[in-house]
């Protein structure tokens, strides 16, 4: 398996903002850089859950991932090191976040109601991406929504086991939640 170094991460981030800025000037759709952006955010999960959370804290019990990875000295949660990420990237061009229309965190439910529709739709339609335009903080924008699907077992069994967890059913396979992508259009 080959990860993707910092540099390349790096490069495809920059593509992305500098060609969210300009897109509609340059002729580059914005659902194209918010599918890129996710394409990106969803290797990073993809590798930090399955190969370091499932394989070292469910599969060999050397470590635990927790909430509370710094006190107990664990692993961060796959949905921490997405918001951690997230958080990083210092730009006013686009956001992203995990959202869910089960929180754990009352803070990661959908803060508007084109983002709960969104969630709504890829929860039925997990194969299919949603978009949608709307103003958020005084700036038109458009909202792309991926759906976050449970795969593998860390992301079940730490979802079903949590003592404020709205939703104990969770199965591989399940839409948890939604990637939710911001891309703020220059008008």
């Amino acid at each position: 398996m080959r990860v993707p170094s910092v540099a390349v991460m790096a490069f495809t981030i920059a593509l992305a903002v500098a060609t969210s800025a300009g897109a509609a000037r340059d002729g580059i759709p914005h659902r194209q850089v918010a599918d890129m952006l996710y394409e990106l955010a969803y290797a990073n999960r993809t590798v930090y859950t399955r190969d370091i959370v499932q394989r070292l804290a469910n599969e060999e019990s050397v470590i635990t991932a927790s909430e509370h990875f710094r006190d107990e000295k664990g692993l961060p949660l796959p949905a921490q090191m997405f918001r951690f990420a997230a958080e990083e990237l210092e730009t006013n061009d686009f956001w992203l976040a995990l959202r869910s229309l089960t929180p754990i965190n009352f803070g990661n439910g959908p803060i508007t109601p084109v983002e709960e529709q969104g969630l709504e739709y890829v929860r039925d339609n997990p194969s299919e991406r949603f978009y949608a335009e709307e103003d958020f903080g005084g700036r038109r924008n458009i909202v792309a929504i991926y759906a976050d699907v449970a795969s593998v077992e860390a992301c079940i069994s730490c979802h079903n086991a949590h003592p404020e967890s709205p939703r104990r059913d969770f199965e591989i396979g399940d839409v948890m939640g939604g990637v939710v992508i911001r891309l703020f259009i220059e008008e």
